[in-house]
């Protein structure tokens, strides 16, 4: 059998069409946001919207620069460990622990007087939104319909050259086998025993995932403070994210014979590979219309992306005997890619409100609203896209947004300080609701609860703070879509139920001068 090459544009073309499953949950990226940040941000569940005084307050409200009595300095990273329950996997379940450390925040606020009344704030922090690293495999046994017969049965009766990307690189690794006529023989897949004039074949199937990767955002603030009664203030936020999956599905083959059906096990591997940078406006302000009452209104506009891209797919295959003379019994399929494709992303407006006061001079209760929803996410090209059309991202991608991606979601966070002398002792609670609709929730991700607490301590200039944040999360985690004769979509390779319970320890030190 001779190899064969797909032409650029009919690579790109098979290989966007199979992304565009995946396009959704790569817009929901952006709309992933939990409890991340500063230590007394994040014991305090994020809810600082009208609280200000830290750096991470600056990046949802940039009026809560001018809070702060003096210029400081703040950063602060975490250690955090996912302990995930992977189940229903051909019946199989298991526990998974990840371990990994991140930066969560740095933050750098100067403060000047103008006359008696009249502060000003210029500050520049950059804060974590998401984490997105994660890494695990399972192992199911007994899987009655294998990734070979799915390519057999949608390529039968084709030539390699047309079809599907992922099926042309089981063709390179001799997966597929071909009539007198070169083209894909109905049951065409190189392993599994004649039973009753049927090719049958069984199999065990190991997935594993390693994903790496981070949401953060960068704020340019200023801010004003008017007789320590009204803050009000403007930023410029340039939001980055940045996003590699690679995938692994081996599948060890039960049942082989004689060449070509002689294959053992094959390993298929697809990489998803982003990054992105962005850009939005924040207005914001803090009024207190009594002295131990504040109230914190901001909005934060659209954020527009631009967001590049590429796919890779490929498929090393064993045999018990070469397939063909003289091509050995290991063999690798071309690495298939898209090449790097650009296009932009415009994802929803916020508005967050605040409500926040003290009492006994002592305890420090706060409350937060988010609102998301004022718009939609959009895909378009600009003249600096390539590689991509326009009428393929109205006609094919965005309606999949619309259908499944929640535009209107919603956020709920609660905090409490209890100051004793100089110490801290802090509490929280966030929920922040899933970036996709209730109707898809229990395919694809639930909503995000997290519970935190927190100690400071704080003596002259210096702070010392740590916080222990705890989230839960269950979502599914795809195995491998395939398409029916009708264009329904199905499970070609069990997906994942994964129970997440994320534990992130949080240290921070800052510095007033």
């Amino acid at each position: 059998m001779k190899m064969r090459k797909l032409s650029l544009l009919i690579i790109c073309t098979l290989a966007l069409r199979s992304a565009f499953g995946q396009t959704a949950d790569d817009v929901a990226l952006f709309n992933k946001t939990g409890l991340n940040g500063s230590p007394r941000f994040t014991a305090m569940g994020g809810a600082f919207t009208s609280l200000g005084n830290d750096p991470n307050a600056i990046g949802i409200n940039p009026a809560s620069g001018a809070v702060n009595n003096f210029s400081a300095i703040n950063f602060s990273f975490g250690i955090n460990n996912e302990s995930a329950s992977l189940s229903n996997f051909y019946g199989n379940s298991k526990l998974n622990n990840d371990l990994g450390s991140s930066f969560q925040n740095f933050g750098l606020n100067f403060v000047f007087r103008g006359d008696k009344k009249t502060r000003y704030s210029l500050a520049i922090n950059v804060n974590r939104l998401a984490n997105f690293s994660r890494e695990f495999n399972i192992t199911g046994l007994g899987n009655e319909y294998t990734l070979g017969e799915y390519w057999a049965d949608e390529s039968a009766g084709f030539n390699p050259d047309v079809i599907s990307n992922d099926a042309y690189a089981a063709w390179q690794a001799f997966l597929l086998v071909p009539d007198s006529n070169g083209n894909i023989l109905q049951n065409g897949y190189a392993y599994g025993q004649m039973i009753n004039g049927e090719l049958v074949s069984n199999s065990n199937v190991n997935y594993s995932v390693d994903q790496w990767g981070s949401f953060n955002e960068t704020n340019i603030a200023f801010a004003v403070d008017k007789s320590s009664k009204l803050y009000y203030g403007f930023s410029l936020g340039f939001p980055t994210l940045n996003f590699r999956r690679e995938e692994f599905i081996t599948e060890d083959i039960q049942n082989t014979a004689n060449p070509p059906y002689s294959a053992s096990s094959y390993t298929y591997r697809r990489l998803n590979d982003m990054n992105a940078n962005g850009f939005n406006m924040k207005l914001g302000l803090i009024f207190k219309p009594l002295e131990n009452i504040r109230v914190g209104l901001s909005y934060e506009s659209p954020s527009w992306y631009t967001i590049n891209q590429f796919y890779e797919t490929d498929i090393s295959a064993r045999f018990t005997q070469e397939p063909e003379v003289g091509q050995g019994t290991l063999i690798n399929s071309d690495i298939l890619e898209t090449g790097l494709y650009a296009y932009r992303l415009r994802t929803p407006s916020i508005i967050r409100v605040g409500l926040s006061g003290v009492l006994w001079n002592k305890l420090v209760l706060s409350a937060d609203y988010h609102r998301q929803g004022l718009g939609d996410n959009r895909l378009y090209t600009n003249n600096r896209s390539f590689n991509i059309d326009e009428s393929l991202l109205n006609n094919d991608f965005q309606p999949v947004l619309n259908d499944l991606l929640n535009t209107e979601r919603e956020t709920f966070a609660f905090g409490a300080e209890l100051k004793l002398q100089d110490y801290f002792i802090r509490a929280g609670y966030r929920l922040d609701e899933s970036a996709y609709l209730s109707t898809y929730q229990k395919s694809t991700a639930s909503d995000l609860a997290s519970i935190s607490g927190g100690i400071g301590y704080r003596r002259g200039p210096w702070s010392f703070d740590i916080t222990y944040v705890q989230s839960q999360q269950d979502f599914t985690q795809v195995g491998y879509r395939g398409f029916d004769e009708n264009g329904n979509s199905f499970e070609v390779i069990d997906d994942i139920t994964v129970s997440s319970l994320n534990h992130n320890v949080i240290f921070g030190v800052g510095f007033k001068f």
